[in-house]
């Protein structure tokens, strides 16, 4: 089973990708992942969890983090941890570059979600790699 985690700024674009990967085109690609994807409050984080807690707890159980606005700017940032704590054995974070667009633009959710399906079919040439944008 594939599991993708869902940051809490995503809630909404992460209903328009589920509705997407539903489709007769992403199906059997799901199917074979055995994708599902949570939100926060499915794993007993709050909406506000400090982006460390969040990304360990993805490393622990196995979850792909789709997230948009992590930063390093502080200490427990997502990227200072995945800096200070990665190994070449850590899930990536996969980051959309522009999250805003995919309410607006199909081609663009395409694209997202092509990406997205490649890394997670090869999720094993992605380990180590930090952060993944996608597309």
């Amino acid at each position: 089973m594939t599991t993708l985690l869902v940051d809490g700024n995503l809630d909404g674009h992460a209903d328009r990708i589920l509705d997407r990967l539903a489709s007769e085109k992403w199906k059997l690609f799901c199917d074979h992942l055995e994708l599902q994807i949570v939100h926060l409050e499915d794993v007993g984080l709050d909406r506000h969890s400090p982006d460390d807690v969040v990304w360990r707890l993805c490393q622990e159980n196995g979850f792909f983090l789709l997230t948009a606005n992590r930063n390093m700017k502080t200490e427990d940032s997502l990227e200072s941890t995945i800096r200070r704590e990665g190994t070449s054995d850590s899930l990536p974070v996969f980051t959309l570059s522009d999250s805003d667009r995919i309410l607006e633009s199909s081609e663009y959710m395409e694209r997202v979600i092509e990406k997205l399906l490649d890394f997670l079919i090869y999720a094993s040439d992605t380990l180590g790699a930090g952060r993944l944008f996608l597309p």
